[in-house]
């Protein structure tokens, strides 16, 4: 730990200064489209007088008369109910953060972190961390030890941040300017209140800070010949025996005790994957089971609290007291429907494309994606129904909605409204070039989930 580095950063704080870098890094910065700061200045207002604002900036940075300005603290829900906080920097304050990150990530990136963090990385991203589980579960990494860092953002002590940082980087202009981002403080209710630890989340520099602290770990990891998986804060560790597990355990606290670090016990598991599932970054692997033909597999799908959390952002934009358009709810629902479904699929594409790669080796995947989509469609369908239903009443419910099925069909929600289908979107993985009306012909020839004494009620209540 705080080993010095051979090869050092040098002379940073200089490529940062000319205009053509911060014009750059504003463009970040725009793309971006976050909200105003303490000073309540927009992306919009700031675009205005950009060449003055701009100017200015890199003036402020020759003469080293910029100050970083508190966060604006505010609050966003979390899965499990409770609130995350979130450090709002000014514009001018994500410009020089994004001009500094786009100096250091190419010398971070090339020689320093470790091959097996993949969050918050350039062209790494969540389905690298899905192939790299299964990877090591096809290998025979059946004890998986899954560990929480309480509250690491939040927690980051300051000063062995620094050490860490002093390894790799000699610009102490460089290093006084991070400093001062980190002890900027927050405002919060007009009051401004010190910063005692952590990298706030929603600094532009944050994920690269907290990258560079865990880095530690993942290098601790490797000396002692562990296999692991990172993600921002979500890690866990993968080994081949109930000993290795324990050892495991014992490097893992003892890198966390040295960076000042505390395991949130509550959240952290042994998983013998023989018996036992475990979850990591939304997906739920479900341990080893045999099929009645004597195959051993086990399923990769989306965890049980993404799918409630799927149901719940559904239900709660879908009331049936809306008054919406065909074409307005698809217009609301479509983007939610594909972030969420797309997101859900990618371990459905990790999984094609390490079966690809182990037919290519001669060797037998056995992972299995799984996930049923259409119960997903159901549900946002019937929501709709409900809706729909209501129209001209006042209670009507799940059996008015139930007597829509035939009028508001599958054909009508894909076709008609162009609403997003996760199953059509699944279908779409192993046949690119199906259309939807490929997809509905194929849905036609399977059987059909009401009998056709249901049928005919629907029929007689709709006309009624």
């Amino acid at each position: 730990m705080n080993e010095p580095l051979k090869l050092k950063l040098f002379s940073i704080y200089g490529q940062i200064l000319h205009e053509k870098v911060l014009r750059d890094a504003w463009k970040h910065v725009k793309a971006n489209n976050g909200c105003a700061g303490i000073d309540r200045m927009t992306i919009e207002r700031f675009e205005r007088d950009l060449d003055e604002n701009i100017n200015d900036l890199a003036k402020s940075l020759k003469e080293k008369t910029y100050k970083p300005s508190p966060v604006k603290r505010v609050y966003i829900p979390k899965k499990n109910g409770k609130m995350r906080p979130l450090g709002i920097p000014t514009i001018k304050d994500r410009i020089v953060q994004q001009a500094l990150v786009d100096r250091l990530t190419p010398f971070f990136e090339e020689k320093i972190f470790h091959d097996n963090s993949c969050g918050f990385r350039p062209n790494r991203d969540v389905k690298m961390a899905i192939k790299k589980i299964l990877c090591r579960l096809e290998c025979g990494y059946l004890y998986i030890y899954d560990f929480d860092i309480k509250g690491y953002f939040d927690n980051i002590p300051h000063k062995k941040l620094m050490k860490v940082l002093n390894k790799y980087i000699s610009d102490g202009t460089v290093l006084d300017l991070i400093w001062r981002w980190l002890k900027s403080g927050y405002m919060e209710d007009e009051i401004r209140y010190e910063s005692k630890a952590g990298t706030m989340q929603g600094g532009v520099i944050s994920p690269l800070l907290a990258n560079i602290y865990l880095n530690e770990l993942d290098w601790e990891l490797d000396k002692a010949n562990l296999e692991f998986v990172r993600y921002a804060d979500d890690s866990i560790v993968m080994c081949k025996t109930p000993e290795e597990l324990e050892r495991a355990k014992q490097v893992v606290k003892a890198v966390l005790d040295k960076l000042g670090l505390e395991l949130a016990k509550d959240k952290s598991d042994d998983i013998d994957f023989h018996k036992k599932d475990f979850s990591f970054l939304g997906f739920r692997f479900e341990h080893l089971s045999r099929s009645k033909k004597g195959n051993v597999y086990y399923r990769v799908r989306p965890s049980d609290k993404a799918l409630r959390k799927f149901k719940e952002d559904i239900k709660a934009r879908t009331g049936k007291s809306l008054s919406r358009s065909f074409e307005q709810w698809t217009d609301e629902l479509n983007p939610i429907l594909r972030g969420k479904f797309n997101y859900f699929l990618i371990s459905t594409k990790a999984c094609l494309e390490m079966e690809q790669m182990m037919k290519e080796r001669g060797r037998v995947f056995h992972g299995i994606p799984f996930e049923k989509y259409d119960v997903l469609d159901g549900y946002v369908r019937q929501r709709l129904r409900v809706n729909f239903a209501n129209r001209g009443k006042c209670h009507a419910g799940y059996t008015d909605g139930k007597k829509y099925t035939v009028k508001y069909g599958n054909r009508f929600f894909l076709k008609d409204m162009g609403l997003v289908s996760g199953a059509f979107l699944r279908s779409r993985l192993f046949y690119p070039d199906h259309s939807i009306d490929d997809f509905l012909a194929v849905r036609a020839k399977k059987k059909n989930p009401y009998d056709q004494g249901k049928d005919e009620f629907f029929k007689i209540a709709l006309a009624k």
